[in-house]
């Protein structure tokens, strides 16, 4: 148990910590990446070991989709405080879990981190995002919004004994069940544009166009001709009333 305790040990300093840039088309993001470890559990007659191996998203894996709810697409708005929501959409081949979720808006300098549960596990769920934006500036903005995903799964083991390294004098052996992984990284993201105008300028009111006035001034003159034509037509009648 001595030796087995040493040899985990060692495999704990030794452990070199891997960091997995996952490029998106508006930037890149950081990952945290599983790391080989090991681990022995009391009672057991071995120590587990785990060689995790990254590889590229296996065919028909579909990234994260983001539906953006609210606002709309190329929407106007008087309001500079606005909700934001979202739908994430995540479907796997295997269980994986949701690394990160931020969103960028084109006001601000830095990325705002939604809170997610790192432990949890999915492969079939919608997730309804909500959150306010506050203090949005007059103009064209945006808002990009990321989600990250890590996938773990087990390809194989192997029961192994082998002399336990680092012993001085006679090196006894050690019974390890090596336990072999894949895991890769896939992201998603989703964009929309709109426009703040809280204080809209009054614009003049347009001037009459020519065919508006010309339509106008035919409908007046018709008038005038027609109380014109009345006004003769009684005024000859009253003449020959008199005569009479």
């Amino acid at each position: 148990m001595k030796a087995n305790t040493k040899l985990t040990a060692l495999l704990y300093l030794e452990s070199v910590l891997l960091i997995s840039l996952l490029l998106t088309s508006h930037g890149i993001v950081a990952a945290l990446a599983p790391t080989p470890h090991s681990t022995y559990h009391k009672g057991d007659s071995y120590t587990t070991v785990y060689f995790p191996s990254e590889i590229a998203p296996p065919n028909g894996t579909k990234p994260p989709t983001i539906t953006i709810t609210s606002p709309n697409n190329n929407s106007l708005t008087s309001l500079s405080n606005l909700t934001l929501t979202f739908n994430l959409i995540l479907e796997g081949l295997h269980p994986f879990t949701l690394e990160s979720v931020t969103c960028k808006p084109s006001w601000q300098s830095d990325n705002i981190t939604l809170g997610i549960d790192q432990s949890r596990q999915f492969v079939n769920v919608t997730l309804p995002f909500s959150t306010t934006m506050n203090n949005i500036p007059d103009g064209e903005q945006s808002i990009t919004i990321y989600a990250n995903i890590l996938c773990v799964f087990k390809t194989g083991s192997e029961s192994v004994s082998k002399p336990v390294s680092g012993m001085s004098g006679i090196q006894p052996y050690g019974n390890y069940l090596y336990v072999y992984s894949n895991y890769y990284f896939d992201a998603g993201s989703s964009s929309i544009d709109f426009t703040v105008e809280t204080s809209p300028t009054n614009t003049p009111k347009p001037d009459l166009d020519v065919v508006s006035v010309r339509n106008f001034l035919y409908a007046f003159s018709l008038t005038a001709l027609v109380v014109i034509v009345i006004f003769l037509t009684a005024l000859a009648s009253s003449r020959n009333a008199n005569s009479n």
